[in-house]
């Protein structure tokens, strides 16, 4: 149980970060991490160290529970709003937005950049800039090679490098 802990001290924040970002709704994102770690508990010893880190294997569980819970998405989505109507705000909501409209104007032009970026590319980048995870466990998660990884990864960083105003200076 310890390392159960301490597997979710470690990772949670990173692994709300990437739920937050697919699925931009704050509540969704805590639902999915919450049910990785659920999924983690329900099969014991389903990590496989031989497959990769633990850290990418809870990436992955997360990016599966994210793909199925998109393939519901819509018919949900016309279920609750026939019933409940339109969501409101509740006022931590709002701070958040704030901080998410202060960010986006602080990063404007590397966010547009993203914006540019292929679907693949920019998920892989994301992956490894803001989730710090290393480009095999990005590999890991998107279930390509390492190889392709570190192609699109160069790829993005190329794009992006023109953007940041700094040289060469992009995340890795």
């Amino acid at each position: 149980m310890e390392e159960l802990e301490s597997l979710y001290r470690e990772n949670v924040r990173a692994l709300l970060g990437y739920a937050a970002r697919r699925l931009r709704d704050p509540n969704e994102a805590a639902d999915v991490v919450a049910a990785t770690f659920l999924a983690v508990l329900e099969k014991p010893g389903g990590y496989d160290p031989a497959r990769g880190t633990a850290r990418s294997w809870l990436f992955g569980i997360t990016a599966n529970l994210i793909a199925s819970r998109g393939r519901r998405r819509g018919a949900e989505f016309r279920a609750l709003h026939r019933v409940y109507g339109q969501r409101t705000l509740a006022p931590d909501d709002f701070a958040e937005l704030e901080a998410r409209v202060d960010a986006a104007n602080a990063a404007t032009a590397v966010l547009a950049g993203l914006d540019d970026l292929p679907p693949a590319e920019r998920e892989l980048f994301l992956l490894v800039s803001v989730d710090e995870l290393t480009p095999g466990e990005a590999a890991a998660v998107l279930g390509i090679t390492a190889s392709a990884a570190r192609m699109r990864l160069a790829r993005a960083r190329r794009k992006l490098v023109p953007l940041t105003g700094e040289g060469s200076t992009c995340p890795s």
